[in-house]
């Protein structure tokens, strides 16, 4: 009986203690977060292809400062990367979607986002026939006028769709048989590397027509030292890298490549030694400086992560110091200001860690970001 009465008592109690709490809770509003007008050139993008479930792909944008997540993008199936105007007014992500979630009929459009609150803007529909590839840096591009994208095709014919951006349309598919992803060249042109070693140039006219294709000379050798499909960008000029560490550095600021002279990443017993990962090489454009990841192994592992990263002044070509990482690493980025961040990301974890980019010191690192981290996006200095 008395434990009865001592149950009963501490039953009341906790009633009493629940009502007493709810009652002093206030009922939660519904609002909207709004990002700066200002945005900070430490923010990352990181761009998740999700291996596990690729129908939901991931965009996180990160404060590389504070190490807080700032909001999340919900992109589609293959999700390949956001593009970003230099003046960061609108985010741009070509996106694919099917009507019943993994079949049905498929859409692909490029979706346009406000960068202040991440709210879902327009959509341009393109034909359905964007490239289902892992993430690459050339599956799609934007003009340095930001007024044009470029977006590469593969059904496995190959093909580009463009889109006008500022008047939020379609302009047309151009085939481009034998010639593969899509680098910006100036305002009005966009390159492809072609399979037999040369460089396909397409040029378009004010309304985004095109009006010229031009092939190249040959550049590379396709059955020797080939280059690899992960190059670094600095303004109009674009750093590709052969299998063997060999840069060839390619002006396309005038739209036709203009082909400069290459130089080696590797000195004198170093041949242990290679590039490898998904985005390995990233530029620093205010120091004029190249990094790249490295790692030891024998022919083709390209692909496979280091914990090294190597930095070059590209005013010399010379190798100016090393950077030992915490973690293995398959993507890095860098900070487009004067006091850059290194950001580094591996798609086998969910971390992305962050350094100072001149002395290489870890600063911090952001646990638990998507499921396969494998672009990596600096937000551009914006004035």
């Amino acid at each position: 009986m008395e434990l009865r009465i001592r149950q009963l008592l501490a039953a009341i109690i906790i009633s009493v203690m629940t009502f007493t709490v709810s009652a002093e809770l206030k009922p939660e509003v519904p609002r909207a977060e709004t990002l700066p007008d200002k945005p900070s050139p430490h923010w990352l993008w990181v761009n998740d292809l999700v291996f596990n479930h690729m129908e939901a792909g991931k965009a996180f944008l990160l404060d590389g400062d504070s190490g807080q997540m700032l909001g999340m993008l919900s992109v589609g199936n293959f999700y390949q990367t956001l593009l970003l105007p230099s003046d960061y007014s609108m985010l741009y992500s070509p996106e694919m979607y099917w009507t019943r979630g993994t079949r049905g009929t498929r859409e692909d459009m490029l979706a346009y986002y406000d960068p202040k609150t991440l709210a879902h803007v327009h959509d341009v529909e393109v034909p359905p026939k964007k490239a289902a590839v892992v993430s690459l840096i050339g599956s799609s591009n934007l003009s340095s006028d930001n007024r044009f994208t470029a977006h590469y095709n593969f059904t496995p014919a190959q093909s580009v769709s463009f889109v006008d951006v500022k008047e939020k349309k379609f302009i047309a598919e151009v085939e481009t048989p034998g010639c593969a992803q899509v680098f910006t060249a100036g305002p009005r042109a966009f390159n492809m590397v072609c399979g037999d070693g040369t460089m396909l140039t397409l040029k378009l006219d004010d309304s985004g027509k095109v009006t010229t294709t031009e092939r190249s000379e040959k550049f590379y050798e396709p059955q020797g030292d080939t280059i690899d499909d992960k190059p670094a960008r600095n303004g109009n000029t674009w750093y590709f890298i052969t299998m063997e560490g060999v840069v060839k550095p390619i002006d396309m600021s005038g739209g036709n490549p203009k082909f400069e002279a290459e130089w080696k990443l590797r000195g004198e017993g170093e041949e242990a030694w290679r590039p490898g990962g998904y985005q390995y090489a990233a530029i620093s454009p205010v120091h004029s400086e190249l990094y790249v990841i490295f790692h030891e192994g024998p022919k083709w592992t390209h692909k496979d992560p280091g914990k090294d990263v190597w930095v070059y002044d590209l005013k010399t070509n010379k190798r100016v110091r090393k950077i030992h990482l915490e973690h293995k690493a398959g993507s890095i980025a860098v900070s487009q200001d004067a006091e850059p961040l290194l950001f580094t990301a591996y798609a086998g974890s969910r971390d992305i860690d962050v350094y100072d980019a001149r002395s290489g010191k870890h600063q911090r690192t952001i646990n638990e970001v998507g499921f396969s981290p494998v672009l990596l996006l600096a937000v551009p200095v914006v004035k």
